[in-house]
């Protein structure tokens, strides 16, 4: 008799944690940024320069960087690109 609970109590547990797990594991799903801000008569609007054109590739220690943004997936900086 008390293995027959035991099993039943292991099954529950089973069960219960497969349940929270697919439950909590659903598609993630995007949608399309529809762009521009919305502006209405109390809000301030600031606009952000992306222009890339203007920064060039440098290092910081071993670590590339491109404006700001670390780039390179990790890879060692190379000693010729120059240094911050």
């Amino acid at each position: 008799m008390y293995s027959a609970r035991k099993t039943t109590r292991f099954a529950g547990l089973v069960f219960a944690s497969l349940a929270v797990a697919l439950a909590a594991s659903s598609p993630a799903y995007g949608q399309l940024d529809p762009g521009g801000p919305i502006v209405d008569e109390q809000t301030t609007v600031s606009t952000v320069t992306t222009d890339t054109s203007t920064c060039s590739l440098t290092r910081i220690g071993t670590q590339l960087v491109h404006c700001d943004s670390l780039t390179g997936a990790g890879v060692v900086a190379p000693s010729w690109v120059p240094e911050r």
